[in-house]
């Protein structure tokens, strides 16, 4: 699938969702991110987008934490797509350590999917796949 299909594929979903009520919970807990997030849900029904935002990076200063977050989109019961971003921190950890390298300490969170279960019997390319870091220079984190 082209990046500018995708691109338009995601657009719709949020674009879908743009206008729906946002309810905001307590905590979410990430496989990609450590602390708890701030979970929110945006749509109704229909559509909507499953947002958790993870700034445990702040919360816990000179620890380990990380500052991302993940989405999911869906259509009724079906998920179309998911984004994991971010960055996560290991820590101070050794002052001489960090001091002489502090980007070390530090990685790239990424994981993206879509899905479109509406094309997944047609034998048309129906999904999509990528943990590959967009960012070069820093390690990645996998999810």
């Amino acid at each position: 699938m082209h990046a500018a299909t995708r691109a338009s594929l995601t657009l719709a979903v949020i674009l879908t969702v743009a206008t729906a009520p946002v309810a905001a919970a307590t905590a979410a807990t990430s496989p990609c991110f450590s602390g708890e997030g701030h979970q929110f849900d945006i749509g109704g029904e229909g559509a909507g987008i499953d947002l958790a935002v993870f700034l445990s990076v702040f919360e816990n200063l000179g620890g380990e934490g990380g500052f991302g977050m993940e989405a999911s989109g869906s259509i009724g019961n079906d998920s179309i797509v998911q984004l994991r971003a971010g960055v996560a921190f290991d820590g101070v950890g050794p002052a001489a350590a960090f001091l002489s390298n502090p980007f070390s300490r530090f990685s790239v969170v990424y994981d993206y999917s879509m899905r479109l279960p509406m094309f997944a019997d047609s034998g048309i390319e129906s999904s999509y796949e990528d943990d590959g870091s967009p960012v070069s220079g820093l390690d990645a984190t996998a999810c």
